[in-house]
């Protein structure tokens, strides 16, 4: 099977977590349920979690997980985005929804929505990302929202989510081009005209990711290198939450430490500055010679 043969795979599998996603999300579900159901499929299916299910309710836009022990719940009338990722040995399908509870919040995603289709439909070989960021732009202001503009989709490779090349949801001076055989996520994400178009970092931290490539060429203590060869063995240099770690307490402590000192990388849950809902679409696109193939 070729490389495009598992990223289709991956991509697959992602549209039945989706649509399991769709059904058990609802008012009242056990956030930590909703995340190890999804992951769970995943993982039935013969793939790995690229990274742990985001959950953002409302205001929150992105890297919110279920922690150790989380009796969150969804609230009533919220709008709430569904973030997956699938890892089949590495190759990767990015993919996320918007599900709405209260349809007031309905319009708002579908300007998220609308500029996926949108982008999507423009995407070819040297497009440039500042024209998708227009595109983006103008379909979300159009229906009468604002998009986020820092967050971005980005270029994805085997064993690398987000690998190097950015793709911005506003027009931009400057942009890269989408080359033919690459694989691009596409993720609008927009809010209401009240709020400030841009994300800020809290305090909650919940998944993480250690640089496998780097991580043993610096002085490690003993207990340092037992948790970044248990971390690189079982997550290489993706992104993981400590309730995947069976008996985390134990590494607690060491994992903290890694953690102030730059050596494991946290990932802070992005909330709207303002506070306002946020809504969110992606696809993963494989960018073909006559345009591009969506795989998720």
């Amino acid at each position: 099977m070729n490389e495009l043969e598992r990223f289709r795979e991956a991509g697959m599998i992602s549209r039945r977590v989706k649509e399991e996603a769709y059904r058990i999300v609802r008012e009242g579900a056990r956030i930590l349920e909703i995340c190890e159901t999804l992951e769970d499929i995943i993982r039935r299916e013969g793939a790995e979690p690229a990274f742990p299910c985001n959950i953002g309710v409302n205001e929150v836009a992105a890297h919110y997980t279920a922690t150790l022990g989380d009796i969150s719940i969804i609230p009533p009338r919220s709008i709430v985005k569904v973030d997956v990722g699938v890892s089949l040995d590495g190759y990767i399908a990015d993919t996320a929804i918007t599900i709405v509870l209260d349809p007031k919040l309905e319009p708002l995603a579908e300007s998220a929505r609308a500029a996926l289709h949108e982008a999507i439909k423009a995407i070819k070989p040297g497009i440039s990302t500042s024209k998708i960021g227009s595109i983006i732009h103008k379909t979300i202001t159009g229906m009468g929202f604002k998009p986020i503009r820092n967050l971005t989709g980005h270029e994805i490779k085997r064993y690398n989510l987000h690998a190097g090349l950015s793709i911005p949801n506003i027009p931009t001076r400057r942009g890269e081009r989408l080359r033919e055989g690459h694989i691009y996520a596409i993720e609008p994400f927009s809010t209401t005209m009240r709020g400030a178009g841009e994300v800020v970092p809290t305090k909650t931290v919940a998944i993480f990711r250690i640089d496998s490539g780097t991580i043993f060429r610096k002085r490690l203590k003993d207990e340092e290198y037992r948790l970044a060869k248990l971390l690189a063995e079982r997550f290489d240099s993706l992104p993981y939450t400590p309730r995947w770690i069976d008996g985390f307490d134990r590494f607690r402590r060491v994992h903290e430490r890694m953690v102030r000192a730059g050596r494991i990388h946290g990932y802070p849950v992005l909330v709207e500055r303002l506070g306002e809902p946020v809504a969110q679409f992606e696809h993963t696109v494989y960018v073909s010679s006559s345009g591009c193939e969506i795989l998720t």
